[in-house]
């Protein structure tokens, strides 16, 4: 698929009308004029930060902005159409800096998606009414003392619930779904985290999402015609946490996701690529700090659960802070809102189930009881994933470490990012104990699978 998207929301008109990658767009996209085609709403995360954004930290707000909403408007293919090729033009306050750094800030995106991008960047339009939301001017003793990423997951709960028993005031930052299951387990958990923890807790929640909802709206592609696996997301979402721990001279920013997704091993060789996501791989959290060092950012993104399985989150972290059910009102499922709760065929379901049953905790209630009886499944995607995750937990627990370099070269990017290999490959090691012995205990029909894999 190959596609240009402009960001005409902060272009002149004159550039708009005359320039012709601009006016020929497949599409354009707005969220601040009165035919805006997306939404924006950042009023919740200035009122909180002591100082207005700066033009540099807007600019970056608008470019994940832009970005999010392309990844989402251009539908990738099937097969060897599954590469996009797209050109993002986009407005911003310093050309200068985005011009210097445009190399940096395509391959993180190229990173995170597998996809061909380009970058064109223009002048923006001053605009009179920027950033003139109240802020929260005063700093004492209960002013944040690091950001932490919330999204309404298992594992982002965990980062929050750790820093918060540790002592620590985190702005605890969220982006708004769209999606009603994951805002009512976003809701869930935001008032879960402010009844325990209300003297140490702060929110922002930002709303970032195409709106089709005037007649006058700008083009811009319907539900069903939109790209789903929304790649660009966790730029989105470091970009927001970012932006408030530099408005409030704070170095630390947490996002929490447990090492064996974080990992980002393709269970098998036809995942490879971006049919495995790379959300929060080291590499992609380095490609952004980096972007943030050249802005003069003092903040860094990091993952406190890289070597950890989600199991043993669930058990360090959430198992003595909070009941089961509190831990089962977050939401892991790629398929979220397509039903009345999780499907249980997807490969975060998947996950989430054998590391609930691992860590002590009952277990839940899904669409399809994929573990339970799959052969009714057979043939469809769900049953496929399960086939490679039990294949891949096989390969990790009959393999030495030398071979699993070999069957995952992909692993040594870990190592380009500074990350521990051995450390990893001991996660991955656990990982697959788990699996196994919850498969073995509790599952026998995967379990006759696993045998003879």
């Amino acid at each position: 698929m190959a596609a240009t998207v402009a960001q005409i929301e902060g272009l002149p008109p004159s550039v708009v009308a005359s320039d012709p990658k601009v006016a020929k767009a497949d599409w354009q996209l707005d969220w601040r004029s009165p035919c805006h085609n997306a939404v924006c709403t950042l009023t919740e995360l200035q009122q909180h930060l002591p100082a207005p954004l700066s033009p540099l930290a807007e600019d970056f707000i608008d470019v994940a902005t832009a970005v999010y909403l392309t990844d989402i408007a251009v539908p990738r293919g099937r097969n060897e159409r599954w590469v996009r090729d797209i050109e993002v033009l986009l407005a911003v306050r310093r050309v200068d800096f985005w011009e210097s750094v445009g190399g940096q800030l395509l391959r993180l995106v190229q990173t995170l998606t597998g996809d061909n991008f380009r970058f064109t960047f223009y002048p923006r339009a001053q605009r009179a009414d920027s950033n003139k939301s109240p802020q929260d001017e005063s700093c004492t003793d209960d002013s944040p003392d690091c950001v932490c990423l919330l999204s309404g997951g298992l594992d982002s709960l965990a980062g929050a619930v750790m820093l918060l028993r540790a002592g620590r005031r985190p702005h605890l930052v969220m982006h708004y779904s769209g999606n009603p299951t994951v805002r009512a387990a976003q809701d869930y958990v935001q008032q879960l985290l402010a009844g325990n923890w209300s003297e140490r807790s702060r929110f922002s929640g930002v709303h970032i999402a195409p709106d089709l909802r005037r007649p006058e709206a700008l083009p811009y592609p319907e539900p069903d015609q939109r790209e789903a696996s929304r790649r660009v997301r966790s730029l989105l979402y470091m970009t927001l946490a970012a932006v408030a721990a530099t408005a409030a001279g704070l170095a630390e920013v947490y996002l929490g996701e447990n090492g064996v997704l974080t990992a980002a091993l393709p269970l098998t060789v036809a995942r490879s690529g971006s049919l495995s996501t790379r959300s929060t791989h080291p590499a992609v959290i380095n490609l952004f700090n980096g972007l943030c060092e050249q802005a003069g950012w003092d903040c860094r993104v990091q993952n406190p659960f890289l070597y950890q399985t989600k199991a043993e989150v669930i058990r360090d972290i959430l198992r003595p802070a909070l009941s089961p059910l509190d831990i089962q009102k977050t939401a892991s499922c790629w398929m979220t809102g397509r039903g009345n709760r999780q499907c249980g065929g997807c490969i975060p379901c998947l996950l989430r189930r054998i590391a609930m049953l691992a860590a002590g905790l009952p277990d839940e209630a899904y669409m399809m009881d994929l573990l339970g009886d799959p052969l009714p499944h057979s043939g469809t995607d769900a049953f496929t994933n399960l086939v490679d995750l039990l294949n891949h937990t096989a390969t990790v627990l009959g393999k030495s470490d030398e071979e699993l370099l070999e069957e995952y070269p992909r692993l040594l990017d870990l190592a380009a990012a500074g990350v521990s290999v051995t450390e990893v490959i001991a996660t991955l090691r656990r990982h697959a104990t788990e699996v196994h012995d919850v498969i073995t205990t509790h599952f026998p029909a995967p379990a006759a699978l696993l045998e003879v894999l």
